[in-house]
């Protein structure tokens, strides 16, 4: 025991006094040093400086000193109380080794943040070191804030990305800004709206969004008021796949459920009417439509994909079981391969539909295109086509097309796409499920901020010469 006092533990002044105790707490197996501090009397009181003072005999303190898995070591120390005979002042023996204001001595803190410096979740530390989770979430939420500081950047970004994603239960939600080159979170908060943009412009300062070139979000009105009104030289542009999923919303969606809502009228007024036929042909049509959002909302290269696939797991099965004789096992069946076959299907039935879809492909097309007179030309024809069909939800997205316009222009000028914002979002959701949730929200957010610095990003965005 002497040797062990004497080992680089960090046990200053400790000097053992027993045998060692074992016992079993919890499914974990505890071995304790009983011990005692070295006794350093002190001069003067502490409080009033008289030189007079008088011992209050030994109490005795147990500190967590180190712990892994079903093992834990503690520290049982006894020291002693002192009290000033003219004050009447009393004060203790300082514990080198203990940690200021927990029950576990430095190196157990240190190994703690350690262990949660390297990735390891609060409850997987709380497990292995045997501690009380709350004081692991204390310990790591001392280390981020003064790893991070007040959070603010510390380096100018050109390009930034802006999204919200979902906080807690019940559509709250969060505000996210990164730099859209490294990938550091600069900025989180609760809430969506106008007024956290504004609080962004406050938190980051004047100096640093006048270096800010452009700004890539999706098509959230609040967002781009803010910008447009306190920094409108900086240039929106809007993100296309949020294009893309707005004409899946406002028109395919709409239209597929539209169709399928004057098919149903239609079987119930042929039956009605009695004309059977008509009613068995409607039915034909509805069953072309039943089950299609997938396929309607899906591009065709990744059915075409999915179809190849599939049918070399069809060929697998089929070479290792059905052509030996042998039935397939439990769980393994054949995958459909008529995901482009039924799509036809879908929209030879629908004309309506298969005119929305065709202009979604070419939507597509033209979205991606760089060239700033080919684009501008591209969206022309396509609005006037969209509007040419009469249908209203067609003419519902061109007026979203209008209305947005120079964001989506901007997109010729920028490479820009919400992107690596998106994969952040799915970072934040990782962070939340492997804690099972955190109540806490700044503490949420300074794992955000560590979690987007611990694989910096390198990126780089094309600019066009023209501007």
């Amino acid at each position: 025991m002497d040797q062990y006092s004497r080992t680089p533990l960090f046990l200053k002044q400790f000097e053992p006094t027993g045998e060692t105790s074992v016992e079993k707490e919890g499914g974990v197996k505890v071995f304790t040093i009983h011990g005692r501090l070295i006794e350093q009397r002190p001069e003067r009181c502490p409080c009033c400086n008289y030189m007079e003072i008088q011992s209050k005999g030994p109490r005795r303190i147990r500190l967590r000193h180190l712990g892994m898995g079903t093992i834990r070591i503690d520290v049982d120390v006894q020291y002693t109380r002192w009290e000033c005979r003219t004050c009447r002042t009393c004060f203790r023996q300082r514990i080198p080794f203990r940690k200021r204001g927990t029950m576990m001595t430095v190196l157990m803190q240190r190994c703690v943040r350690g262990m949660l410096e390297s990735g390891l979740t609060v409850s997987e530390v709380s497990g292995i070191c045997g501690c009380n989770r709350n004081l692991v979430k204390g310990i790591d939420k001392r280390r981020l804030r003064s790893k991070a500081g007040d959070m603010r950047p510390v380096h100018p970004s050109r390009f930034l990305c802006v999204d919200e994603f979902l906080l807690h239960k019940g559509h709250e939600y969060a505000t996210v800004v990164i730099d859209y080159n490294n990938g550091e979170s600069i900025y989180a908060t609760q809430g969506n709206t106008y007024g956290q943009m504004i609080e962004f412009f406050r938190f980051v300062g004047e100096k640093f969004m006048r270096q800010v070139v452009a700004v890539s979000m999706d098509m959230n009105a609040s967002y781009a008021k803010a910008f447009k009104e306190c920094y409108p030289d900086i240039r929106i542009v809007y993100d296309g796949f949020h294009i893309i999923k707005n004409y899946n919303d406002m028109v395919l969606t709409e239209v597929r459920r539209a169709e399928q809502r004057r098919l149903d009228e239609g079987i119930g007024k042929a039956l009605s009417d009695g004309d059977g036929a008509l009613a068995r042909e409607l039915r034909q049509e509805k069953r072309f439509l039943k089950g299609s959002r997938y396929l309607i909302l899906s591009n065709r290269k990744t059915l075409e994909l999915k179809d190849a696939s599939a049918g070399e797991h069809n060929r697998t099965l089929f070479e290792r079981f059905e052509k030996r004789g042998l039935r397939l096992p439990i769980g393994k069946h054949y995958l459909s391969t008529r995901n482009i076959d039924r799509l036809n299907e879908v929209l030879g039935s629908n004309e309506k539909l298969q005119t929305c879809y065709t202009l979604g492909e070419m939507l597509k097309s033209s979205l991606y295109c760089q060239n700033r007179c080919l684009f501008i030309d591209g969206f022309r024809r396509w609005l006037a086509m969209a509007e040419a069909t009469g249908y209203e939800e067609l003419k519902r997205f061109s007026g979203l097309i209008r209305r947005h316009w120079d964001g989506i222009l901007a997109r010729t000028e920028y490479s820009l796409s919400n992107g690596p914002l998106e994969g952040t979002n799915c970072l934040i959701k990782n962070i939340r499920r492997k804690s099972y949730g955190i109540r806490d929200d700044d503490y949420f957010f300074l794992k955000i901020w560590e979690a987007t610095r611990r694989h910096p990003k390198n990126r780089v965005v094309y600019e066009s010469p023209i501007f």
